[in-house]
C-alpha cells in the first residue's frame, strides 16, 4: 500500500510506533515529532493534526505502551498460572532495545512536571497491575516486587546492560563487582 493511500488511522498507528522510539531519544520535543513524521513519510504539522499536538501524540504513545505491556503479561503467549519469571521473560523481550525502555523513562521524567502525563502514566500502571493481578492472583506485595523488577529491567535496558545473556540478578552482581566510580 502506498503512503498516499493509507488512512488517517493507519498513519496514526504508524506514527505511534515511530513515536515510541523518537520520544525515547528526544523526549517530549518537536524534534521527536519531526523524526516520527519523517519515518512514516508525512509532515510534522500533519502529525500534530492527527493527535491535536505534541502532548496528544505523547499520550497516544503511552496508550500503546500500556497495550504492549498488557499483551506481554497476559496476551496470547500467557498461560494461566504461569510464574512471574515467565511473564518477566516476555517483558524483557518487549523492553529489549531502546524504544520501550527509553520511552518509559522519558514518560516518567515528563510526568514529574506535566499533570496530564502523570495522570495517564498512573492509569497505565493501574491497568497493567490489575491485569497482572487478574492473571496471576498475586497479592499487592508480590505485585510490588514484580513492578520493581520491571522498573529495574527498564533501567538496565536504557543503560545498554546485557540482558540478552544475563539475568537481572547477574547484572546486579556485575554492578556490585564494578569498581568504577
Amino acid at each position: 500500500m502506498s503512503e498516499s493511500r493509507r488512512t488517517a488511522e493507519q498513519r496514526r498507528a504508524a506514527a505511534v510506533e515511530a513515536g515510541l522510539a523518537a520520544f525515547a531519544d528526544h523526549g517530549l520535543t518537536t524534534a521527536a515529532v519531526t523524526r516520527a513524521a519523517r519515518e512514516i513519510g508525512v509532515s510534522a504539522p500533519y502529525v500534530f493534526r492527527l493527535f491535536g499536538g505534541r502532548r496528544g501524540f505523547f499520550l497516544a504513545c503511552l496508550d500503546r505502551l500500556e497495550e504492549l505491556q498488557i499483551e506481554a503479561f497476559t496476551g496470547a503467549d500467557a498461560v494461566p498460572g504461569e510464574s512471574f519469571e515467565q511473564m518477566g521473560a516476555r517483558f524483557r523481550a518487549l523492553a529489549a532495545g531502546d524504544a520501550i525502555s527509553g520511552f518509559s523513562i522519558q514518560a516518567v521524567a515528563v510526568a514529574r512536571t506535566d499533570p496530564a502525563v502523570a495522570d495517564r502514566y498512573r492509569r497505565l500502571l493501574s491497568r497493567v497491575l490489575r491485569a497482572v493481578a487478574r492473571h496471576t492472583g498475586a497479592s499487592p506485595a508480590e505485585l510490588t516486587v514484580f513492578l520493581a523488577r520491571g522498573a529495574l529491567i527498564v533501567q538496565f535496558e536504557a543503560l545498554s546492560m546485557d540482558l540478552a545473556t544475563l539475568t537481572s540478578d547477574q547484572v546486579v552482581e556485575s554492578l556490585l563487582a564494578d569498581e568504577a566510580p
